[in-house]
């Protein structure tokens, strides 16, 4: 996933710098040395339209077959046009640029109403010098916004793989926990789950790939867990889940609920004797997913859970993905606990799976 964003935004700033190019040497460039020769032909009274248009087909010739030089070095030599070295990168502009001037200026008559070639000579120079510079700076900086922008989606990658390694033992050991004290007690059952572990492990680690999944897949994982633990529990536990149409295709971290889920039946369910309930639901509300876990278990320590690893990778995880926007509360009351994740709407785009 992190690799075709990364592709994706390569491609885009790809894009952008050839249109940068196109503005700057098509439109920019031309520009800006017209008005400059026109100011030259008013401050020596002899401005007129005539002279203008044939300096600007001149004008726009030169930058024209220059914006086509730089075409065919980004092609065929892009080590060349894009060296580190900024006075490298300066020189070679002007020195394109000059050339192309000087090899068609015999093709060119001088217009009437111009100073002498050599008495433009300097500010033309500084002039060029002057828009190639700025047009450096801006691409560069450019380049460094982008490459910021591709290092920080890797770290940000590399950190939320980190987090996913850190829940994997924890439903892991769980899992093998509830096993292990079935085999003596309950061997059929202790088979059933350990075929609806396989299952269970098998969409896990294929979902432990990805970034984000859909909703409904997300819910399934939910699903399978919550059986395996209603086979621990036996006729302690029931749940039901409920999934509305219009967020099936919604899409979430991958593996965002896991640690919820767990942190019910590690709370509301495990420690008590009482028969528990945990419901599940996803809603669409005001361009936000809603996603809430109910459970009937006693009332609890809001502060311990919320500091506990399972809240903590929660947590981590919305704030790599959507930094401030997005919204959880954890309560307790007398009928049973609530935990309410709160997103916004990210649709599944039609080119996905």
């Amino acid at each position: 996933m992190a690799l075709d964003k990364l592709v994706t935004l390569n491609a885009q700033q790809e894009i952008n710098r050839k249109q940068l190019q196109k503005l700057v040497f098509l439109i920019i460039l031309p520009l800006t040395n017209l008005l400059f020769v026109a100011a030259v032909m008013y401050d020596n009274e002899k401005f007129n339209i005539q002279t203008i248009g044939t300096v600007a087909i001149r004008v726009w010739v030169i930058f024209g077959l220059t914006f086509l030089v730089f075409q065919l070095l980004e092609e065929y030599l892009p080590r060349v046009i894009r060296k580190d070295c900024f006075v490298c990168q300066l020189a070679l502009h002007i020195l394109i640029i000059v050339g192309i001037a000087s090899f068609f200026a015999p093709v060119f008559t001088r217009p009437d109403g111009l100073p002498s070639t050599q008495s433009l000579e300097v500010p033309r120079l500084f002039i060029i010098t002057l828009e190639i510079t700025l047009y450096l700076i801006v691409l560069r900086i450019l380049d460094e916004q982008a490459n910021a922008f591709c290092t920080m989606l890797t770290l940000k990658e590399s950190e939320l793989n980190v987090l996913r390694s850190q829940s994997n033992p924890h439903f892991l050991f769980n899992t093998l926990n509830l096993i292990n004290s079935e085999i003596s007690d309950d061997p059929d059952n202790a088979k059933e789950i350990v075929y609806d572990l396989a299952d269970l492990l098998r969409k896990y680690l294929k979902m432990a790939q990805q970034s984000f999944t859909t909703v409904s897949e997300e819910m399934k994982l939910v699903n399978l867990y919550l059986t395996l633990q209603q086979k621990r529990f036996k006729n302690r536990l029931t749940f039901d889940i409920e999934v509305a149409h219009d967020t099936h295709r919604l899409q979430i971290p991958a593996l965002l609920l896991q640690p919820v889920v767990e942190n019910t039946i590690k709370h509301a369910v495990a420690p008590y004797a009482a028969k528990a309930h945990v419901k599940v639901s996803a809603s669409l509300t005001d361009k936000n997913l809603v996603v809430v876990f109910k459970d009937t278990g006693p009332v609890f320590d809001d502060k311990g859970i919320e500091e506990g690893d399972g809240f903590r990778i929660l947590r981590k995880t919305l704030d790599l993905h959507f930094v401030n926007n997005y919204g959880v509360s954890l309560k307790s009351t007398k009928t049973g606990g609530e935990f309410k994740v709160c997103i916004p709407v990210r649709i599944l785009e039609s080119n996905r799976e």
